[in-house]
């Protein structure tokens, strides 16, 4: 077995962690390299429906694509936000 192709925990780690890094900063439009701004709601309210939109339209997507694994831990989201929305 060539041993050039193995990747050590601490190697696996490291790319985990930067891969990580790059998403949250994708997600988030930090970074340079992102042209986009976000925005944020300046109340809880507004910003819990906004985020129970986006999670609603994640799950009408995954379940057509029939990734019904996606669409169960969208649903945990979902439950939380609800609860959240109905104390505010």
């Amino acid at each position: 077995m060539d041993n050039m192709n193995v990747m050590t925990d601490e190697q696996l780690r490291k790319l985990i962690d930067g891969l990580a890094d790059q998403m949250v900063k994708r997600i988030y439009g930090v970074g340079e390299e992102q042209s986009q701004t976000s925005f944020y709601a300046d109340r809880d309210e507004d910003h819990a429906l906004g985020e129970l939109a986006r999670l609603m339209t994640l799950s009408a997507l995954y379940e057509d694509r029939e990734e019904y694994e996606k669409c169960a831990v969208i649903k945990k989201h979902i439950d939380k936000l609800n609860r959240i929305i109905d104390k505010i």
